[in-house]
C-alpha cells in the first residue's frame, strides 16, 4: 500500500491521477484534511478534476482509500492500514513565502510526525521525501548545483519555504538514519506538457510577467531550470518503484540538457505571440540602483496600485531573487537509472499560454495566498 501525502495539492494531486491512469489507485491511501471520509473525497475530487475532466475526477476519487487527518495526527493513529503501508510519497508541504508558524509546523514538524509513524510500519519499503532543489540556499549563483546536503543551519535564503525544507532533510537524516528515505529535489515545477495552466497557474503567471515587462534582475548569460508538472510526478513513480537506486538523492530537475538561457526563454514566448517587452534588460538589484528599474518597468505594464497589484509586485521581487541565482540543478544522477528526460521549458509554453483566458494579474490569484493576500476578497481583477 501507497500512503500519500498532499494528494489535494498540484504536485500531489497529478501524482495520484498518474496512479489512477496506471491501474495502482486502489492501492493508494490518501491523508486529507477534512471532517469526514465524504468530506476529504470532495476536496480530492475538486483538484482531480484540475487534472482531468469532471467525470474522471469523481471515479478517480472513488478508487482510493482515505485516511482523514493532517500530518501531527499520524503518530497517535491506530488506524491499522497504516500497518501495511509498503511505500510513503511525502508532498504535503505549507509553499508560503510569508515567514509563519505553519511553514515550520507543516514543513518540518509534520515531516517527522511522519517519520515517526512510518518507523512502526514493518513492511515500509521506500520513503520518497519531496523536497526542493532551492534547499541549496541563495548563495549560489551562475552554476549548475549538484545534489548534496542542505547548508548548515543560518545559511542565506530567500524564503523561509526552502529554510523549513533544508531544515527538514537534515531533521530527518539525524533522526531516522534506519528508514528507508529517498529524497526527490524538482526545481521550479509549472505548467503541464498537455494541460497547461489548467491544473494550476502557480509561477506561470510570474513567467508571463518576466516576458511582459522585459526586465531581469539576472546574468544575461544565466538560464533558469524548470520541468513540468507531469514529467515531475512520472519520475516520483519511477523513484518509489525502481527497486535498487544508487543514490538516496535526487535533482528533479532540466538540468544541463533542457535548462533555459534567458535568450531562449524570451525566444519561447515570442514565437507563442505573448505580448512581451523584447529584448530584455538585465540589471543587479544588489547593486545602488536596487529594484528600481523592476519597480519602473512594473509601473509601466501595470498601472494599477490597488492592493493586488502591490503584492504582486512583491511576490515577483521574491521570484526574481530566485531567478537572479541563474543556476541550474545536475539531472545527471536521475538520467543515470533510465529514467526519461525532461522536456524542454519552449516546448510546452504555448500549450501553457493557450490553456486558459486570463491576465497575468487573474493568474497571479493562484499564488496570491502566498504573499499574504486574500484572493476571495478580489471580486473582480483587473487585468
Amino acid at each position: 500500500m501507497i500512503l500519500l501525502t498532499g494528494g489535494t495539492g498540484f504536485l500531489g494531486g497529478s501524482f495520484y491521477m498518474d496512479a489512477f491512469r496506471n491501474g495502482s489507485a486502489e492501492d493508494c491511501l490518501l491523508l486529507v484534511r477534512g471532517s469526514d471520509v465524504e468530506a476529504c473525497r470532495r476536496r480530492l475530487e475538486e483538484n482531480l478534476a484540475l487534472h482531468s475532466d469532471p467525470e474522471t475526477a469523481a471515479i478517480a476519487a472513488r478508487q482510493c482509500q482515505i485516511l482523514p487527518g493532517d500530518l501531527q495526527s499520524l503518530p497517535l493513529s491506530a488506524d491499522p492500514r497504516l500497518d501495511a503501508v509498503t511505500h510513503i510519497v511525502h508532498c504535503a508541504a505549507d509553499t508560503s513565502f510569508e515567514s509563519k508558524g505553519s511553514v515550520w509546523h507543516i514543513n518540518v514538524d509534520g515531516t517527522l510526525a511522519l517519520a515517526a509513524r512510518a518507523r512502526r510500519m514493518k513492511h515500509l519499503r521506500r520513503f520518497l521525501h519531496v523536497g526542493t532543489a532551492f534547499c541549496c540556499g541563495e548563495s549560489r549563483h551562475l552554476e549548475t548545483v549538484v545534489e548534496a546536503a542542505p547548508p548548515p543551519n543560518g545559511s542565506p535564503h530567500i524564503v523561509d519555504y526552502t529554510r523549513s525544507k533544508a531544515a527538514a532533510e537534515m531533521a530527518l537524516a539525524a533522526a531516522f538514519p534506519d528508514l528507508p528515505i529517498v529524497v526527490a529535489r524538482p526545481s521550479i515545477v509549472t505548467g503541464h506538457t498537455r494541460l497547461g495552466c489548467k491544473p494550476s497557474s502557480s509561477i506561470f503567471w510570474f513567467f508571463r510577467l518576466v516576458d511582459h515587462t522585459g526586465i531581469l534582475p539576472c546574468h544575461e548569460n544565466g538560464f533558469i531550470d524548470i520541468v513540468p508538472v507531469d514529467w515531475v510526478s512520472a519520475r516520483l513513480h519511477d523513484l518509489l518503484r525502481k527497486p535498487d537506486l544508487a543514490h538516496a538523492l535526487y535533482h528533479v530537475s532540466a538540468g544541463v540538457g533542457a535548462r533555459m538561457s534567458w535568450t531562449d526563454f524570451a525566444a519561447a514566448f515570442a514565437a507563442a505571440g505573448h505580448d512581451g517587452t523584447r529584448p530584455y534588460d538585465f540589471f543587479d538589484h544588489r547593486a545602488a540602483i536596487g529594484w528600481k528599474p523592476f519597480d519602473e518597468a512594473f509601473r509601466r505594464r501595470f498601472p494599477q496600485r490597488d492592493v493586488m497589484h502591490r503584492t504582486m509586485a512583491m511576490g515577483a521581487r521574491k521570484y526574481h531573487r530566485f531567478t537572479a541565482q541563474d543556476i541550474a540543478f545536475d539531472n545527471t544522477r536521475l538520467l543515470a537509472e533510465g529514467f526519461a528526460p525532461p522536456p524542454r521549458f519552449g516546448d510546452y509554453v504555448g500549450t501553457c499560454l493557450n490553456s486558459i483566458d486570463a491576465s497575468i494579474a487573474e493568474q497571479f490569484l493562484t499564488d496570491a495566498g502566498m504573499f499574504g493576500f486574500d484572493a476571495s476578497t478580489a471580486a473582480k481583477v483587473p487585468a
